[in-house]
């Protein structure tokens, strides 16, 4: 089995290499059925990451729930601290701009951040993830690193494209796995 770096690679170059539009097309089957869940439908602070690149893409999921009346936050790298990050509240997508890794978040005079044992569902995104739930982030750890302060109540879910599933990922103690998984093809 490669290391997880290699896995990393591959997993991106797999998704680098569909084009736009079937991104997009497959992205709003993701949507629909994120949004189909009672959870997301009850759910009154919920956190999405910004999409980049060739991710799923998550503006349209993040404009439906502020069209909803939903109180939407969306992660802030802290640069004093290292390798962390915080939930900030938005009203607008506009209010974005390229932070760190070139990944538009909050500027830093947005003071609007939510505690995260307040959020009832966290969407995380990953290069890769299993038949179990587990996620094979980007390598940093800021969302297992968040994820252990939200509540247990909190539903986290990873989006990912069918073919970014694997049957099993290799684990460190500190990986968060997640509670459902949606692509386009299933949930698991």
């Amino acid at each position: 089995m490669c290391n997880k770096n290699e896995m990393r690679k591959k997993y991106i170059s797999f998704r680098n290499n569909i084009s736009s539009d079937s991104l997009h097309e497959k992205s709003k089957i993701i949507a629909q059925k994120l949004n189909q869940l009672d959870c997301v439908k009850r759910a009154e602070t919920l956190m999405c990451y910004v999409s980049f690149g060739s991710e799923v893409y998550t503006h349209d999921i993040i404009n439906t729930w502020l069209s909803q009346g939903k109180q939407v936050c969306v992660p802030r790298v802290v640069k004093a601290k290292r390798k962390s990050m915080e939930a900030v509240k938005i009203s607008s997508l506009e209010e974005l701009e390229p932070g760190t890794y070139g990944v538009l978040e909050p500027t830093t005079g947005q003071k609007n951040t939510v505690s995260p044992d307040l959020i009832n569902v966290v969407i995380a995104p990953g290069c890769a993830f299993d038949l179990n739930r587990n996620r094979m982030g980007y390598g940093a750890g800021y969302y297992d690193r968040f994820l252990k302060l939200i509540s247990d109540n909190c539903l986290k879910v990873g989006v990912a494209f069918d073919f970014q599933i694997m049957d099993e990922i290799p684990c460190d103690e500190h990986d968060i796995p997640m509670d459902i998984i949606i692509t386009e093809e299933r949930n698991i």
